[in-house]
């Protein structure tokens, strides 16, 4: 009687953890490269996602490690499938749904993050996420070999293509108005500017994470905090990935009040991080974040409405001679 090639599956437990790994036989060679995809809900988005990583062509040896959270759609089986097929690059994590970290009452993907980072081999990682792609066959070889060459430097990222959820939308490039190339601690205290498909760095040590990194609403902003005190950042040229803003990507439900609570909590707790050192960098990013509350434009239009008529007719005409010298100028 024939029997069915199944995959050898192992036991991990990252305390308090469980997970199965899926997994033929070992990744061939000691891999420089980690990437790390966490995924859940990705059907019509994984296979793009891991194509875009078997295709990159390295000098060095990669393993991809796949963390599947449970999904119910599909996102597992086509998984299943693509870590058979390349048993020597992918090592297949299944995961349970008991083992979630719930984030201000929503089921996060930190525990899976966390879990694959506790498991990377290699001198580098690299991020993307199940519902993201890269484009360039050569993205890693071009952000390994900065890293190589400049030790000084922690992480490079790169430009990305966001693709709007919005139908009839444009496109637009992550960053688009940053125009140096080097960047410290400082510059990343405020807007986001960097997207994590871009992301190559140093492999920290798990141990290095703070306890309170499970629980902070957004996980890629304190883990590019961190890193930054370690050493500086570079954007290198190209757009070699693309971001997918969809109804059920992670971002899409950080709105309004729970997006500014979990924002000004995970400052309060990078800002104690450090001993205050960059007090006034956050106080900043308070006051931007409380910005974006319904309310504070209900109160510039309030404003606005109650400002007496004298005052609203030199607001006109300031702004009116402003937009005047303006198109003089162009």
């Amino acid at each position: 009687m024939l029997t069915p090639n199944i995959p050898m599956v192992r036991m991990v437990r990252i305390s308090p953890i469980f997970a199965v790994e899926m997994s033929d036989q070992p990744v061939a060679r000691q891999p420089l490269v980690s990437v790390v995809v966490v995924t859940y809900q990705h059907a019509g988005f994984i296979a793009q996602c891991l194509d875009g990583i078997l295709m990159q062509k390295t000098s060095f040896p990669v393993e991809i490690l796949v963390g599947e959270d449970e999904s119910t759609d599909g996102t597992r089986e086509i998984c299943a499938q693509y870590a058979a097929e390349h048993p020597d690059r992918i090592r297949l994590f299944l995961r349970s749904r008991k083992d979630v970290i719930q984030i201000l009452g929503r089921p996060s993907g930190r525990a899976n993050f966390m879990h694959l980072l506790s498991e990377a081999k290699g001198k580098y990682v690299a991020l993307c996420e199940g519902d993201d792609f890269w484009t360039d066959p050569q993205k890693l070889q071009k952000q390994v070999d900065f890293l190589e060459a400049h030790p000084d430097f922690e992480l490079c990222f790169h430009r990305v293509l966001a693709r709007s959820r919005i139908q009839g939308k444009p496109d637009r490039l992550l960053p688009d108005k940053v125009t140096k190339e080097e960047f410290s601690t400082e510059d990343l205290i405020g807007p986001y500017f960097m997207h994590t498909s871009s992301l190559v760095y140093r492999r920290p040590d798990p141990s290095d994470l703070p306890a309170w990194f499970r629980t902070t609403m957004s996980g890629d902003i304190p883990l590019l905090f961190l890193l930054s005190l370690k050493g500086k950042f570079k954007l290198i040229d190209g757009v070699m990935s693309v971001w997918r803003q969809h109804n059920n990507s992670v971002s899409a439900h950080h709105l309004g009040y729970d997006r500014v609570r979990g924002m000004i909590h995970m400052y309060e707790l990078l800002n104690a991080h450090t001993n205050f050192r960059y007090n006034d960098l956050f106080r900043s990013a308070f006051i931007l974040e409380l910005g974006q509350l319904p309310e504070m434009a209900e109160l510039k239009e309030l404003r606005h409405q109650v400002m007496p008529f004298s005052k609203k007719i030199r607001y006109f005409v300031r702004n009116r001679f402003s937009w005047l010298r303006s198109s003089k100028t162009s």
